[in-house]
C-alpha cells in the first residue's frame, strides 16, 4: 500500500469518527485583562458559561517565574456567546473587575535581514 492510500485512509477513518461530534462553527474568542493572579480556569469557565458553551479557555503566564500574567483568553462555541460577554460588562470574579473585548491575534512579522556586499 502506498503512503498516499494509507493516509488518504487515516483521513477517511477520523471524518467518520468525528461525523456525529459537534464542533465550533467559528469559534469567536474574547480577551480578558486584569485577571487575579490566583483565579484559575475553573474559575473563569465558571462565570463565562453562563453566556454559551466554551471551547477553551487559556490562562497566559511568565515563562520565567511561572505566575500568571493577568491575562486570559475564551473561545466560545457560538458568535453570539462572546458578543454577550462583550456586551453585558462589567463582569467580577473572584470579587474583581475584569475586562472583557474581542480577542485580535497578532500577526508575526518577517524580519528580512539585509547585508551589504
Amino acid at each position: 500500500m502506498s503512503r498516499a492510500v494509507g493516509n488518504f485512509g487515516k483521513q477517511i477513518a477520523t471524518q467518520l469518527r468525528n461525523a456525529g461530534t459537534p464542533g465550533p462553527k467559528r469559534p469567536t474568542t474574547v480577551f480578558l485583562t486584569h485577571v487575579k493572579w490566583v483565579t484559575g480556569k475553573d474559575q473563569l469557565t465558571k462565570y463565562f458559561s453562563k453566556y454559551g458553551q466554551i471551547d477553551k479557555v487559556t490562562m497566559f503566564f511568565d515563562p520565567e517565574t511561572g505566575l500568571h500574567r493577568g491575562f486570559a483568553s475564551i473561545t466560545f462555541w457560538e458568535p453570539s456567546s462572546a458578543a454577550a460577554a462583550i456586551q453585558q460588562r462589567p463582569h467580577f470574579v473572584d470579587g474583581d473587575r475584569v475586562d472583557v473585548e474581542l480577542f485580535v491575534p497578532l500577526k508575526s512579522k518577517k524580519k528580512s535581514l539585509e547585508f551589504a556586499v
